[in-house]
């Protein structure tokens, strides 16, 4: 199986973070940047599905962040600014399967100034396509001047089927699917499985998908 790793939605989860250098709206893939990434509208910044696929720059990333909300508290697995925002529990899980990953600490203040925890913007850094086509009902679009020659529509993504190939994922375990790159990460059963019996919080419940051995 393999599953879109996202977020909790949940209200206990969510939190305001407010940026205190740094400067979000310029954060960007390093170069050079993947051809996938490059879109009809330009190219795609990390804050598109919560970043990954890439390295990033750190040039623009804070390195402070103030944290508030009412009953505001961080977990496990959190996102900030639309990026995963991780702790060092996360990050252990992951690379005991896999080191491809990128990670920035990133100090997180309380309004009172006392330390919210150590936290890191998280990337995965892979980008792979599994997908096999034949086995999926997610809608594909014909896009002739996009790397591919397309992608899988957005809006067909969410209650979709897809199916993976073992061959292709091979050794991988959190990765972008280059048709696919807002929608998010993407993980293998085994690692989804590991931050289940981790007690990682608070990732949601995902479908799961078949992971088939074609040769």
């Amino acid at each position: 199986m393999a599953r879109f790793l996202a977020p909790a939605t949940t209200g206990m989860y969510r939190v305001n973070f407010d940026a205190l250098d740094g400067d979000m709206m310029q954060v960007s893939f390093a170069e050079p940047v993947p051809e996938p990434l490059h879109t009809p509208l330009g190219v795609l910044r990390p804050r598109s599905g919560y970043g990954g696929g890439a390295p990033v720059s750190t040039a623009h990333l804070p390195t402070k962040m103030r944290v508030s909300g009412r009953g505001a508290r961080l977990v496990d697995f959190n996102t900030a600014y639309h990026i995963f925002l991780v702790n060092r529990r996360f990050i252990d899980v992951v690379e005991r399967f896999q080191n491809d990953v990128q990670y920035v600490p990133v100090e997180c203040l309380w309004n009172d100034g006392s330390s919210a925890g150590e936290y890191f913007f998280f990337f995965t850094t892979v980008m792979l396509d599994a997908v096999i086509r034949e086995q999926t009902t997610a809608t594909w679009l014909s896009i002739p001047t996009r790397a591919g020659g397309g992608a899988w529509s957005a809006e067909s993504l969410w209650g979709a089927t897809f199916a993976f190939d073992k061959a292709r994922m091979g050794d991988t375990h959190m990765w972008v699917d280059p048709n696919m790159t807002t929608a998010g990460a993407l993980v293998s059963e085994a690692l989804y499985a590991a931050l289940r019996d981790a007690n990682i919080e608070a990732f949601q419940d995902s479908p799961a998908f078949a992971e088939i051995q074609l040769r």
